[in-house]
């Protein structure tokens, strides 16, 4: 009787927990120009080329989501960004009335707000500036904290990616199908075949990234 008991409230436990998880995931959303949710590890292709005043003979790609708070509280929502690969030029994120500009590999804290109670969207801009070569993804991520508390929960991901040759929205694991072994600076392995670098803590250090093409390039990598 006693076993069957522990079994019960172990099922309880466990359906609570997955509950909770779920409504975490969807407290917060990504959302297109549309007003459709973006799903969680999607990547976004952006292919319009324009144009770029600001630089002779320049070029640029630039594209626009949402974020929505879908809870039925108010919630504090941090937007971080990714810069998983870029060939020149730089990569402009803007958001929360501010905007960061990055051309180097690495991860950046953009900011937070305040979203209360309601369907109101906060626009984010992900603009890249280049020359010849628009190769470049980056993957945005959101954070929530509840309005005075400070536990922190995971939000949505997802990936931009600047491809002329490529179109649509698809829903990937990792940005390019390939993978990536972690060395500290001093060459220590500390991660094998990662499929994505969003979760890397703050530091620095050097990324050997084999592609879908089986092709191996070795870049430092700074997380701030």
């Amino acid at each position: 009787m006693k076993l069957r008991l522990l079994m019960f409230f172990g099922l309880l436990t466990s359906l609570f927990v997955s509950v909770q998880a779920q409504t975490s995931s969807n407290e917060v959303a990504f959302l297109d120009e549309q007003g459709r949710v973006i799903p969680s590890n999607t990547t976004v292709v952006l292919n319009k080329v324009e144009q770029d005043p600001l630089t002779s003979g320049g070029n640029k790609i630039t594209g626009k989501v949402y974020i929505q708070n879908r809870a039925d509280k108010a919630l504090n929502v941090s937007l971080s960004y990714t810069v998983n690969d870029i060939y020149e030029g730089d990569v402009q994120v803007c958001a929360y009335e501010n905007c960061t500009f990055h051309s180097e590999v690495g991860t950046y804290k953009l900011g937070s707000k305040l979203f209360p109670v309601g369907l109101d969207k906060e626009f984010v801009e992900v603009k890249h500036s280049y020359g010849e070569s628009e190769t470049c993804t980056v993957t945005l991520k959101l954070t929530t904290k509840e309005s005075g508390s400070e536990e922190e929960k995971e939000g949505p991901t997802i990936t931009v990616k600047f491809d002329t040759k490529a179109a649509g929205i698809a829903s990937a694991s990792s940005q390019n199908g390939g993978t990536y072994d972690v060395f500290n600076v001093r060459g220590v392995l500390l991660h094998r075949q990662l499929t994505s670098l969003s979760e890397l803590p703050k530091g620095v250090y050097i990324v050997k990234q084999k592609d879908a093409k089986g092709i191996v390039s070795t870049r430092k990598y700074i997380v701030r």
